[in-house]
């Protein structure tokens, strides 16, 4: 229990803000117009993203109609590529000095590869077997082409998957930050990142349910590839333009990056002349562990861990959650207006994570911090002195605490989802000692229970508020405390450490592809989430002293002068 007494955060005196030097003579913050430039480069970018993601797809159905083989493998490889690559893409973005250049790198390699990777799909999908002999452009079937477009269609889904995360990590981890206003200015970190979420967010909801509707108002996947084509090759010149008017007007996004000095034992691997091919590639797996052991030295994996761990959760609105709901007898209207309610309660958590920061940050019961404990992470992005590093502690306090509640809120919510999908699982597990076509009459009709649905999607909407209030906390503890030499990489390793989660649910619905067997798997979730919610309680626990001021409980919840 705290005391009244306790110190607050003390900031290190030469812990120096991102922007360096400059910040004598650069205003700090964004005008905006320069902010709005960013936001409108951010929102097609993940426009593009989230399209191509969810027309893929679509495309592997189309392509493959009578099996899942495809569309699994499509998924396993993209999550290896991003687990072995993700790190050097993060590397690789810290290392490049020029800010722009490297934007624009990655805007230019995505829409590329989903062009290229569009043609790809309409050769394959204009095949004879697919689209009939009477189609206006039909190519004559033939296994081998088929097959071999897949394959470049998969490796270019792949450049795009890395080069998506590339842009990305330039623009959250360096753009957003480097401009970013001090805390509680307009503009400042906290309102930009609920931004720039609010708008994936959008893009998540809107841009899949547009390419399903041309391909529906159309009447042909053929065309919905055109269409995914053509919007990413309209979207270049606008993500240009965009991302140029905001480093222009900007002294602090034009001024070189201060890029990190290279490793000399890799240096040497690689540049050594006569270095055998075995040496060099003992060098880059030495620099790709590098990257893992950067990772955990830093003061805040534990929270990144957690929310990767997330990923593996089979209880949000992934294909093989839809394709369970299906089986049980929820029809696609039904799935797509509690997707769209849920995808609300998303939203909200970009309107109400800021003002929970700034309400859970105002306390003056700040126990230690591990940058008052004197951790060599210099560089952090909080400002020693007075006014401003007050608020970057109070910032920094109100991240950690109302995470804390995000987490717990998805939790608390998760429970009854699972305890629904367990009393349907087991309403349509009664007809399993019928013979089989007794059972499948069964199973057609029997509607699963109004009351347990509803329970299921109220619940599983309240969830994802939880989970994205804790993953903008989380990305914002990120940016603040991890060194500014490091963020890029550290975000590049923590996307492998994700598609790992990921990766393992994939595998965990493949080894239980039967729908009564998605008990388990959702069983599974909720302790995949007990476990997130115990690493960052710990991680909470050891920064701050305490989890719960009890004297303060006891009261009711009051707030009075001296804080929560």
């Amino acid at each position: 229990m705290d005391s009244d007494n306790e110190e607050s955060f003390e900031l290190r005196s030469d812990a120096g803000h991102d922007r360096g030097d400059i910040d004598d003579v650069a205003p700090k913050g964004l005008t905006r117009s320069q902010a709005l430039n960013l936001y409108v480069s951010h929102a097609f970018s993940t426009w593009n993203a989230r399209g191509y993601e969810f027309a893929a797809i679509l495309f592997t159905a189309a392509a493959y109609p009578d099996t899942l083989v495809a569309a699994a493998l499509r998924m396993i490889i993209v999550y290896f590529a991003m687990i072995l690559f993700s790190s050097s893409v993060g590397h690789w973005v810290e290392h490049s000095p020029n800010r722009l250049r490297t934007l624009l790198s990655t805007i230019i390699i995505n829409r590329g590869s989903v062009i290229l990777g569009s043609f790809f799909w309409l050769l394959i999908l204009s095949q004879a077997d697919l689209v009939g002999d009477s189609a206006s452009f039909v190519l004559p079937r033939n296994y081998l082409i088929k097959g071999l477009g897949f394959a470049v269609t998969v490796t270019l889904g792949i450049i795009e998957r890395l080069s998506s995360s590339g842009n990305l990590i330039s623009m959250e981890r360096d753009w957003v930050v480097t401009v970013a206003a001090p805390a509680g200015r307009p503009y400042d970190l906290t309102h930009l990142n609920a931004v720039m979420r609010r708008i994936d967010l959008v893009c998540k909801l809107i841009s899949p349910i547009l390419i399903a509707a041309v391909i529906s108002a159309l009447g042909s996947i053929r065309l919905g590839v055109v269409f995914t084509g053509l919007t990413s090759a309209v979207s270049i010149p606008i993500e240009i333009v965009s991302a140029k008017r905001a480093w222009n007007s900007s002294t602090l996004l034009q001024a070189p990056r201060a890029v990190p000095p290279p490793q000399r034992a890799a240096t040497a691997a690689a540049t050594m002349e006569g270095a055998s091919r075995m040496r060099k590639w003992i060098g880059r797996s030495r620099q790709y562990f590098r990257g893992f052991e950067m990772y955990f030295a830093t003061s805040v994996w534990v929270p990144s861990v957690a929310l990767a761990l997330l990923h593996f959760n089979m209880l949000t609105w992934r294909a093989t959650f839809i394709t369970y709901l299906i089986n049980v007898g929820y029809s696609l209207n039904t799935i797509t207006i509690a997707r769209g309610i849920g995808s609300l309660f998303e939203i909200s958590s970009t309107v109400i994570t800021p003002r929970g920061i700034e309400y859970m940050g105002k306390a003056r019961h700040h126990a230690r911090s591990s940058v008052e404990d004197g951790s060599d992470e210099s560089g952090v992005g909080l400002i020693a002195g007075s006014q401003e590093g007050s608020r970057d502690v109070e910032t920094v306090v109100g991240l950690q605490r109302f995470g804390l509640w995000g987490m717990s809120w998805q939790l608390v919510n998760t429970v009854p989802v699972v305890l629904a999908l367990w009393a349907i699982s087991a309403q349509k597990g009664d007809g399993e000692i019928l013979s089989a076509p007794t059972r499948d009459t069964i199973m057609k009709q029997a509607a699963p229970s109004v009351g347990w649905s509803v329970v299921l999607f109220s619940f599983l909407a309240f969830s994802r508020l939880g989970v994205w209030v804790f993953d903008l906390t989380t990305q914002q503890l990120t940016q603040t405390l991890v060194p500014q030499n490091q963020r890029s990489s550290f975000a590049g390793t923590e996307n492998s450490v994700v598609n790992v989660f990921e990766l393992l649910g994939a595998g965990a619905a493949i080894a239980f592809p039967r729908t009564e067997q998605y008990r388990w798997l959702a069983l599974a979730s909720l302790v995949s989430v007990m476990i997130s919610w115990v690493m960052y309680a710990a991680w909470v626990r050891r920064q701050r002293g305490h989890l719960v001021h009890w004297e303060k409980l006891a009261q009711g919840f009051c707030v009075s002068e001296r804080g929560w």
